[in-house]
């Protein structure tokens, strides 16, 4: 009896040890997002394609992240993350490529990592685009969407639902090498403060104001809202652009309606800086500016089940230039898309 109660005691205590490293165990993680999409030029798809029929990967990665209690009050934060391209044929022999990868510390205070990780500029759109990661995603107009290396991130604590957030990239990623950001004046920052969820799960609202300097050599300003009434969501962002000789605006209003298992979705966007995907594919970067694009896009999705969905959507691109005359494009699309 005696040692069937040592045993029990040895067990409890072994387990007791043990629970806190179960529960800070890694999270493999993974998103899976293919489609088939016909183009008129497809001048921007997932990768470029030619015009007709191709079948585009939509910024498919996997990845591994966690936190770790070092005590004081203080947690290791850490992510790697790969997006993966092997089954496009010419990337056979290149199947991966880096995505955000950083390493850092958390608590009370919020969180400060260091590493490859998106600007705060770019995540300060919240869920205004209702065709992220798509060939209709917001940056086929506007100008500002980068992940950087060699950068740090700064995420304040919530205090009322109101948070700071900053991003400075260290200047040797400025310097050498083809991959290598512009340098604009020496600055190389980006701050943004944002009100309510941006993921739209805690609050019904979303409301931010960014502001990027220097970063691959942009100037902008970033205005985004989005609020939630019933299954109805409604988004809005205006941008003030300038790099280089280029500068402008635009604005991008956004709806999606949820009916059941489905999702149906709108989107309306004008820019004229000349600096979006759009405007540089299609007069190959020399355009100057005067570059006005102008793009609609409407879609539903399916919901299969937690994880997965099937979706579709039609997207037009208009561009106009007072030289260079008018370029468009019409895409159709229908992806699945698969989550773990």
């Amino acid at each position: 009896m005696k040692a069937r109660l040592s045993a029990i005691a040895v067990a409890t205590l072994v387990a007791g040890m043990t629970a806190p490293a179960f529960a800070e165990t890694p999270v493999f993680y993974g998103d899976f997002n293919m489609s088939l999409t016909n183009a008129d030029k497809g001048l921007v798809t997932n990768p470029g394609m030619n015009d007709g029929f191709g079948l585009e990967n939509n910024f498919t990665n996997i990845g591994v992240k966690g936190t770790h209690d070092i005590g004081a009050g203080l947690n290791v934060v850490y992510k790697a993350e790969v997006g993966v391209n092997g089954e496009d044929q010419s990337n056979g022999s290149n199947p991966f490529n880096s995505r955000n990868t950083y390493f850092g510390l958390g608590g009370n205070f919020g969180e400060v990592v260091f590493g490859r990780n998106d600007t705060v500029f770019k995540s300060s759109e919240g869920s205004v685009d209702a065709f992220g990661n798509l060939n209709a995603d917001l940056d086929r107009l506007f100008v500002g969407q980068d992940r950087l290396g060699d950068s740090i991130t700064f995420k304040s604590a919530s205090i009322a639902g109101f948070n700071i957030n900053a991003t400075y990239v260290l200047e040797d990623d400025f310097y050498g090498g083809s991959d290598a950001a512009e340098l604009n004046d020496g600055n190389n920052y980006a701050i943004a403060a944002s009100f309510g969820d941006r993921g739209m799960g805690k609050t019904p609202y979303y409301v931010a104001v960014s502001y990027a300097d220097g970063l691959n050599g942009l100037e902008a300003l970033r205005v985004v809202g989005t609020y939630k009434l019933g299954d109805l969501k409604l988004g809005a962002m205006f941008q003030d652009s300038e790099k280089g000789d280029l500068d402008g605006t635009g604005y991008l209003v956004s709806a999606q309606y949820r009916i059941g298992d489905w999702n149906i979705k709108g989107q309306f966007g004008y820019d004229d800086s000349g600096l979006g995907k759009f405007a540089q594919a299609a007069y190959d970067d020399q355009m100057g500016e005067g570059a006005e694009v102008t793009n609609y896009s409407i879609g539903a999705e399916y919901t299969l089940t937690k994880a997965a969905y099937i979706y579709g959507h039609y997207t037009y691109l208009d561009a106009s230039h007072d030289v260079e005359g008018d370029v468009d494009d019409n895409m159709v699309t229908v992806g699945l898309r698969y989550r773990f």
